[in-house]
């Protein structure tokens, strides 16, 4: 981790010391209020068979006017990290919110996290898009089961909420990147003081049919929202997790929610076309990532690596040789290893170290357009 990032994670209780996490003494500064209440509570959707399923949520009330700020995790059952992102952000709320409300939904997607899947309707590989649950809003009470699990969340927590984060978790190989509303105001501020290094902008446009993804829905009802992909499915890594909470304290600050000014990441690097530099592999063969010039673990997504930098190697197929992967801009890497197709996350195949020449290896992503 670079030294900027270490006034940010204080305000999670998290330090820094080269890359070994400590805890200091304090969560954040300010004073502590123990008048707010926390409580759990329940969406209850009946299924199409006639059972009852029950999506638990946490409500924290500041007891005084303010910003609704949700936080909605695990719209894909393999996108979990948000979920202890969102136990996190209660503790704090919980002590410090001096007005309005948070409101978090930890794991919305229960079924496909029961079957520890990308949604209940998949088989792994493969996406069911017109079943998944980040397009089925607002629901439908007499829809498919989906459907109608999105409609009780919608109506016990979405419709109360003027302000949202989407929290969802991509392929490993990527980093952890916001991605933010490039022309409603309101929703780009939330975007921009979140603590993932990487942010990309883009405008959200409504659809033409009855479902529509969460980010639409908030977006038509005039409420903000921000979208943000922590790294890694499957598994839980306290990188990603501290990304995602400095991120909600920084929104509760933004919105006088919480007390003290967003502390934020530098550099931020806006990733577009023009700053993104793809590096494909020289040759086929088995891929090794190269080690951090401190040598003491191997690169990984968010690392920073200078032009002419050997960013790993390949041990060719025809011959053995040795064949070096050279970085060819200095910049901070969006994408680093191999991913073979979609979903590489829970198949081991789509992992294997093997690349055939002109597949994809990494993208760096530079601090300015070149």
């Amino acid at each position: 981790m670079k030294k900027s990032r270490r006034g940010l994670l204080k305000l999670t209780g998290i330090g820094v010391a080269g890359t070994e996490i400590w805890q200091p003494f304090t969560i954040i500064q300010g004073k502590t209020s123990k008048n707010n209440r926390a409580i759990v509570d329940s969406a209850v959707a009946t299924l199409e068979d006639g059972s009852v399923i029950s999506i638990p949520f946490w409500r924290v009330d500041s007891g005084k006017d303010g910003p609704s700020l949700l936080l909605i995790a695990a719209q894909h059952g393999n996108e979990v990290q948000g979920a202890e992102v969102a136990r996190r952000f209660k503790e704090i709320c919980a002590n410090r919110i001096r007005a309005g409300s948070v409101w978090l939904i930890p794991m919305a997607e229960l079924r496909g996290i029961r079957i520890r899947r990308y949604t209940v309707e998949s088989q792994p590989d493969l996406r069911v898009q017109d079943k998944a649950f980040h397009r089925s809003w607002p629901g439908n009470p007499d829809g498919n089961d989906t459907e109608r699990i999105a409609y009780t969340l919608d109506q016990a927590v979405v419709r109360h909420c003027s302000h949202a984060m989407d929290m969802h978790c991509w392929e490993h190989v990527n980093a952890a990147e916001t991605l933010a509303e490039k022309d409603n105001e309101s929703s780009r501020a939330l975007g921009d003081v979140t603590a993932t290094r990487f942010i990309s902008y883009r405008n959200t446009s409504m659809p033409k049919s009855e479902n529509m993804s969460f980010s639409q829905l908030v977006l038509k009802r005039g409420a903000s929202f921000t979208v943000m992909e922590l790294s890694g499915q499957y598994q839980m890594q306290e990188r990603q997790v501290l990304m995602g909470l400095s991120s909600m304290v920084n929104i509760a600050k933004l919105l006088g929610m919480i007390e003290g000014e967003p502390e934020q990441i530098k550099p931020r690097v806006v990733r577009t076309p023009e700053t993104s530099h793809e590096l494909h592999a020289p040759d086929s063969g088995i891929f090794m990532p190269a080690l951090q010039r401190d040598k003491k673990r191997t690169l990984m997504p968010e690392d920073f690596v200078e032009e002419g930098q050997q960013i790993g190697h390949i041990i060719r197929e025809s011959d053995l040789v040795t064949v070096p992967v050279i970085a060819p801009v200095s910049g901070y890497m969006w994408l680093y290893g191999l991913c073979h197709w979609g979903l590489c996350d829970d198949n081991l195949p789509a992992q294997h170290p093997y690349t055939e020449e002109g597949e994809l290896i990494a993208v760096i992503v530079t601090e300015k357009t070149p």
